[in-house]
């Protein structure tokens, strides 16, 4: 076995397209001073999210064997060390979030706990995954509706911080599960679906394609089916009545097929509006992502098409810095009143860093601290098991080929 192979160039493009992603929706906002949705809304409101989400899947698998599991009390350490690191950098990002004033809505913390629960999942097979995946999506936001009225709402406002994992900690819990924008008992399914897609061989253009085919499909069909009901079968006027009564004005009718619902009633399992979570904007989203991360995979394979997506790709080596960095800059408040320029600052700026610093450092500099943390994890574990009271370091001929694909 070689001690080391190249990265998916497509993973990481597909990484960086949803990193430049959530950047337009976080700067654009949801919708215009008229209250028409934003194009960025339209575009990306979601599927950004949801792309990132699933991507984060497909890495994890890569970590833990790749297209066969190999999962032991090591592995399992680094992936919690991992989830625990990635949730401390949100929870602390949050004091600069509310402090600015943000509607970001940090997504870190959830991640955090996205990885903790895979832990019980990284040995099943591609199709069980997949599976769930698709069950998660369909029963998750009927779940997640209905365990907002039982589980405790945070008593915080804006994003979670260290404090409130002791002053509120039923309430983070709660946030974290069902009441914030990314439930992670329903965004399951979408890390779900990318360890099912990390299990596969994706240096085959075969699979590329298939995934390319179901991705679409699932995300024409379910966004098909929910336009039927919503214009044919009278679902936006039962939408307005119950979740959007207050809606006046031109753009009323915007509102309710854009604007996330609150949940009051059920009527808000017809939405489609980006984190709306319900049955077809999971399902949507799930089939989005996939088909976006299959076309770029299926792109990549042309060199030239590669060599100059190499910047966003280098983006999408380094999110957790490149997302850190930009929620930072957010909460400068520099350049806020010129959203287009902030918007090609963010760009130039991400992709331009990116670019030097994985050619001269390697890996991202937040992403060489998290692994760190989670390779020691591991190693301490596996000496642990070994009955060995000396933290044995893990060494390079001991990284599986997935590891090394995408350190």
């Amino acid at each position: 076995m070689p001690l080391s192979t190249p990265r998916i160039a497509g993973v990481d493009v597909a990484r960086g397209l949803a990193l430049l992603g959530m950047f337009s929706v976080h700067v654009f906002g949801a919708f215009e001073p008229d209250d028409s949705p934003t194009v960025a809304w339209q575009l990306a409101g979601g599927r950004s999210s949801a792309t990132f989400a699933l991507v984060a899947g497909v890495g994890l698998a890569f970590t833990t064997g790749g297209r066969t599991p190999r999962v032991d009390r090591g592995s399992l350490a680094s992936v919690a060390a991992r989830a625990l690191s990635v949730g401390l950098i949100g929870l602390t990002l949050g004091y600069a979030a509310n402090a600015a004033g943000l509607e970001v809505d940090v997504i870190l913390a959830f991640y955090a706990l996205l990885f903790l629960l895979a832990l019980p999942l990284l040995a099943l097979r591609a199709r069980t995954l997949a599976c769930i995946a698709l069950g998660l999506g369909v029963v998750a936001p009927f779940l997640v509706h209905l365990l907002q009225g039982a589980l405790p709402e945070p008593a915080f406002d804006g994003d979670p911080t260290l404090q409130d994992v002791v002053t509120d900690p039923a309430g983070l819990l709660g946030d974290l599960l069902v009441h914030g924008d990314y439930p992670v008992l329903a965004w399951t399914a979408y890390l779900c679906a990318g360890l099912a897609i990390g299990r596969l061989d994706l240096f085959d253009r075969r699979t590329a394609t298939r995934l390319l085919t179901a991705g679409l499909a699932l995300a024409s069909t379910s966004w098909l089916v929910c336009s039927l009901w919503l214009f044919r079968w009278g679902g936006l006027e039962r939408l307005q009545e119950n979740e959007f009564y207050d809606a006046t004005g031109p753009h009323a009718r915007d509102e309710a097929l854009w604007d996330t619902p609150d949940g009051e009633t059920w009527w808000s399992m017809l939405s489609r509006a980006p984190h709306s979570t319900s049955p077809f904007d999971m399902l949507h989203t799930l089939g989005s992502a996939t088909a976006l991360l299959a076309a770029v995979l299926l792109l990549t394979r042309i060199t030239g098409v590669r060599r100059a997506l190499l910047p966003l790709a280098a983006a999408g080596s380094m999110p957790l810095t490149l997302y850190t960095a930009h929620v930072l800059f957010l909460a400068t408040g520099a350049l806020d009143g010129s959203p287009d320029l902030q918007y090609a600052v963010l760009v130039a700026g991400s992709l331009l860093f990116a670019a030097v610093w994985r050619l001269t450092r390697g890996r991202g500099p937040l992403e060489a601290l998290v692994a760190g943390t989670a390779r020691r994890a591991g190693a301490w574990e596996r000496a642990r098991a070994q009955g060995s009271p000396a933290e044995l370091p893990v060494q390079r001929s001991e990284r599986t080929e997935s590891q090394d694909q995408h350190r």
